[in-house]
Order: structure tokens, then sequence, then C-alpha cells
């Protein structure tokens, strides 16, 4: 793998991290439209966030065995970067939805009539 002429393997990181940004970019703009639940991001997000930690995982090995290979650094740190949007979105919206047992419930209007005789 590391015996890399072209650098083929940053840049396959790259195009992977940057085709890993599309599937959320279109759902929001479906949820935004009113065309999807919202509930379809999170399940995108979730997804996409775990594939981006295997990314990641790829991107932190090129980037320990780029300078004794190929003596060069290839901007793989700015590609890791990139990967880390989707898992603080997804990491964002897990956090900022609260159980339903911790939401304030709202109290109906009752209205009550008294009637005397």
């Amino acid at each position: 793998m590391f015996k890399d002429k072209f650098c083929k393997w940053p840049k396959l990181l790259r195009v992977f991290v940057i085709l890993s940004l599309l599937p959320p970019a279109f759902v929001f703009i479906l949820v935004q439209q009113q065309l999807a639940p919202s509930l379809a991001l999170n399940d995108v997000l979730l997804m996409v966030g775990g594939f981006n930690v295997v990314l990641i995982l790829w991107g932190v090995l090129l980037k320990i065995r780029s300078r004794k290979y190929w003596y060069r650094n290839y901007h793989i740190g700015k590609t890791l970067m990139l990967a880390l949007i989707p898992i603080l979105a997804s990491c964002y919206v897990s956090f900022s939805e609260m159980p339903e047992s911790q939401v304030v419930k709202q109290e109906q209007v009752r209205s009550v009539e008294i009637a005397i005789n």
C-alpha cells in the first residue's frame, strides 16, 4: 500500500471524504424543502459519521507513514479536518435532541364552567 508512485492513496482518501459529504447535504436539502422527515437526516448523519471514523483512522495511518515512504505530506491533515464535519454534525444532532422524559410537557388549557343555581 505504501509503495505508491503516483500518490493514489492520499487522492483516494480525499475523494472518499468529499463523496461522504454529499449524502448529508442532499438529505439536508430534502429536509429543508420538507420532502423528507427530519429523522432521515439523523440516520444519514450517523451512517456517514461511522464511515468517516474509518476514513479518519485510515488517514491517520497514511499521515504517520507518509513521511517515511513518500517524504511528503500530501495535505492529509486538511482532508482529515473535512472528514470531521459529519462526525461533529452527528454528535451535535444527537446531543441536541433531548429524550421525551426530560422534555417539559406543556399543560393543556382547560376551561371550567361554574354554574350557580
